[in-house]
């Protein structure tokens, strides 16, 4: 059978954006439908909006901090406004740089609603209503998610989407749900001055990620004065009171009464006009796939958000790459344990491969080592005021191989990378303890933690 398209993807987001662009690289005709916006969430509502975000408020906290450096700075006053002005600048530059990306690479465009009619036929819908029916012996389904919580115009009740576009600081913030979303805004809201309440129901912050983690955010959260609840559930209130000041009964049996209240309890996947059922697709969740990306049908592939694996960009760019080199018939497999993730709380947070927790579940002999640095690095104002870096590695003993890697504090991310890069090729933790480094640099405070570790091993061999 023709078809008009080898690949069709729906969605231009982290996940379907990366796809994309690897198949055009790879010489395949490819077609990408987006809804609304290029770049979808991740350039708009999510990550990079949420960056920018943070990025103004950490330079404000910085200007009240210049003492330091020995400046004097009077604070000028800052308006929310200009802050959603820069969002917004942020957000189309990375759409224009996209779009060129996508042109220089000739990967065709259409703007519009997209509907599989089977599992090679896609409707679009554009803007204006206008059917067009197109084909492709490939469709990868990358339409990410959006808040679970709906909030209403008007409401005192929001949720993250709602919550970016608001103006105001409050006087005071109650966040339910304390996973990446909850604990940014708890953060940048805390730095603004506002009074922040964040309520967890699990035992500890970020539950989905190491203890080590969770237990790190909420220490640096406490520090700046938020007020945390774990193991504790919050019942809402009518939604026809949405639009007042409304008031909670917290678990403690104190009474809260906030300015406005951000739920961040979840994202729900964007699969309610996608057409599923007319490929026998469950339509009320997320996309079951196998670790091809391949859901039921072997040339439907569902990546990012939408399949619900793990709601982080660095997990949708990888599992773009995997959908695109099975179509190419290549020998591709994902597993999220080797995949580095960061969330960009305050501290970052950032992690590959194994827990110390799933190490030992699995049977394996571990031996975990931890460092914490005032972390000096390339940029020179770290040289002044130096920020904590806390390094958890596990290791197994008897081959030397890292197994995981965790990093709490300034540039985690850059230690998980290099982490990633040892446990994808088999790098021995004595090998990577000799690799030379910048200094001073981040990279280099994970091979000192190492070398700490193997001057006291010769140590205690003296000693005996």
């Amino acid at each position: 059978m023709s078809y008009q398209y080898e690949i069709i993807v729906i969605g231009s987001g982290s996940g379907g954006k990366d796809a994309a662009i690897l198949a055009a690289r790879a010489g395949l005709q490819v077609l990408l439908v987006e809804k609304e916006s290029l770049g979808g969430t991740c350039f708009h509502r999510g990550c990079h909006a949420i960056r920018a975000l943070r990025a103004c408020v950490m330079h404000y906290g910085e200007a009240e901090r210049s003492s330091r450096f020995g400046l004097s700075v009077d604070l000028r006053e800052t308006g929310w406004a200009d802050w959603s002005g820069t969002q917004r600048r942020v957000s189309a530059r990375l759409t224009e740089d996209l779009s060129r990306t996508l042109e220089r690479l000739g990967i065709q465009i259409r703007f519009g609603t997209a509907k599989l009619l089977n599992p090679n036929e896609v409707e679009i819908s554009d803007p204006y209503g206008a059917p067009e029916r197109v084909s492709a012996e490939n469709i990868i389904l990358a339409t990410g998610s959006r808040p679970a919580f709906s909030s209403v115009e008007d409401s005192k009740i929001l949720n993250s989407d709602r919550m970016l576009k608001n103006v105001q600081v409050p006087g005071y913030l109650l966040i339910i749900g304390g996973g990446y979303i909850g604990c940014e805004f708890a953060s940048i809201y805390r730095t603004l001055g506002a009074q922040v309440t964040l309520i967890e129901e699990k035992e500890n912050l970020l539950p989905s990620w190491d203890k080590l983690a969770g237990d790190q955010i909420w220490h640096t959260l406490a520090n700046q004065g938020v007020t945390i609840h774990l193991n504790a559930k919050i019942d809402l209130p009518a939604p026809q009171t949405w639009t007042k000041r409304p008031l909670f009964n917290l678990h403690d049996g104190t009474l809260a009464s906030p300015d406005l209240t951000l739920i961040a309890t979840g994202r729900k996947p964007n699969v309610e006009e996608l057409g599923l059922e007319s490929v026998g697709l469950t339509t009320n969740s997320f996309i079951q796939v196998n670790e091809k990306m391949q859901t039921a049908h072997p040339n439907v592939f569902a990546i990012g958000d939408v399949n619900g694996m793990a709601l982080l960009d660095s997990v949708a760019f990888a599992q773009a790459r995997v959908a695109i080199e099975t179509i190419l018939g290549r020998s591709a497999r994902f597993d999220l344990r080797w995949i580095p993730r960061c969330v960009h709380t305050d501290p970052p947070v950032a992690s590959a491969g194994w827990t110390e927790k799933e190490a030992t579940a699995a049977g394996h002999v571990i031996e975990v080592l931890e460092e914490t640095v005032e972390l000096v690095t390339d940029d020179d104002r770290s040289v002044v005021d130096p920020e904590s870096l806390r390094i958890r590695l596990v290791v197994q003993p008897e081959t030397r191989m890292l197994l995981g890697c965790q990093a709490v504090g300034a540039k985690a991310a850059e230690i998980v990378n290099l982490a990633a890069a040892a446990l994808n090729t088999g790098l021995s933790v004595t090998q990577l303890a000799d690799l030379a480094m910048v200094h001073p640099s981040a990279s280099e405070a994970l091979v000192r933690c190492l070398q700490n570790r193997f001057d006291k091993l010769a140590r205690s061999r003296v000693g005996a």
